[in-house]
């Protein structure tokens, strides 16, 4: 009976210390990984990380995937920085999120935080580009809620409406200003006016940009219909057609009046709105705002 227990001790023992050995194959492996990342060595260090990660006694230490998460980062930025769908950052984030689970140290805490915030701010420029430079409104959206997912990472409570406005505004106002331009857009139209109201219901009572771009497109279509006036037309469509031109200017009056009556000081609300009067032949309205337009020193026509 001794004879097998001493086997029994001897086998526990052989095995705990091949087990050892393992568990600092894999520590040595992390090692290299971090000392390859500081030499921007980020090909082998990848080889080198993923084994760690992989290996059952390692899988679940957080310095390991913060430590993952930086290596595929180097080698994103310098391939797929350009990119809207990486393979590359979604294996840093997807890491990050891996160590965040795995409850890390204050120091490894700030590191994911900060990588995170990297990433983020990447998503949201990514997001202004498409939109500002590509006039891509479905990428660009898919990019900007790619921030918020990433942002919410590091901080899963803040509060992104004051992101949320300054997007759908910036979206609403380069697609308005392609309608005012171009009155046959609709599709820059539909764009700009979704855009553009989900503003207004995010930020009530009212957001003077949003308000103005809104106006400004009505007016523009009212301005477009009125100068069809000038060619040929249906005699039977000429009363039709004026009934429109007076809902559209109506409608500019609506949300321009908004932003006058809280700052009558807004030289767009005061200019707009001496030409929206003048079209709907109010000739009180618009000498009243042409005097306004005079003490602005804003020359109208």
């Amino acid at each position: 009976m001794g004879k097998w227990r001493n086997i029994l001790k001897n086998l526990l023992l052989s095995i705990t210390m091949l087990l050892n050995v393992g568990v600092f194959a894999q520590v040595d492996r992390l090692n290299r990984a971090q000392q390859l990342l500081q030499a921007k060595d980020a090909d082998h260090a990848i080889l080198a990380i993923d084994s760690v990660v992989k290996n059952p006694e390692t899988k679940n230490d957080y310095v390991a995937w913060t430590t993952r998460a930086f290596i595929y980062f180097e080698k994103y930025k310098r391939t797929e920085r350009l990119k809207l769908n990486s393979s590359l950052r979604d294996t840093v984030v997807a890491s990050l999120k891996k160590s965040m689970k795995l409850k890390p140290d204050a120091e490894y805490t700030t590191n994911n935080k900060k990588l995170i915030t990297t990433i983020a701010s990447g998503y949201y420029n990514t997001a202004k580009t498409l939109l500002q430079d590509s006039i891509d409104d479905v990428r660009s959206l898919k990019a900007y809620n790619k921030f918020k997912e990433v942002f919410l990472l590091g901080e899963p409570t803040a509060n992104l409406m004051s992101k949320d406005i300054e997007y759908y505004l910036a979206v609403g106002s380069v697609f308005s200003d392609i309608f005012i331009n171009d009155n046959t857009n609709t599709k820059a139209q539909t764009i700009a006016k979704a855009a553009l109201l989900k503003v207004l219901d995010m930020q009530p009572p009212d957001n003077p940009a949003a308000l103005i771009n809104l106006g400004l497109m009505y007016y523009n279509q009212a301005v477009t219909l009125s100068k069809s006036m000038n060619f040929e037309i249906d005699i039977s469509q000429v009363d039709v057609v004026q009934e429109n031109i007076v809902k559209l200017a109506k409608q500019a009056e609506l949300y321009i009046f908004k932003v006058y009556k809280n700052d009558n000081k807004n030289a767009k609300a005061v200019e707009a709105l001496y030409y929206i009067y003048r079209m709907l032949l109010e000739t009180n309205k618009s000498e009243e705002f042409k005097q306004k337009c005079a003490e602005l020193g804003i020359k109208v026509e």
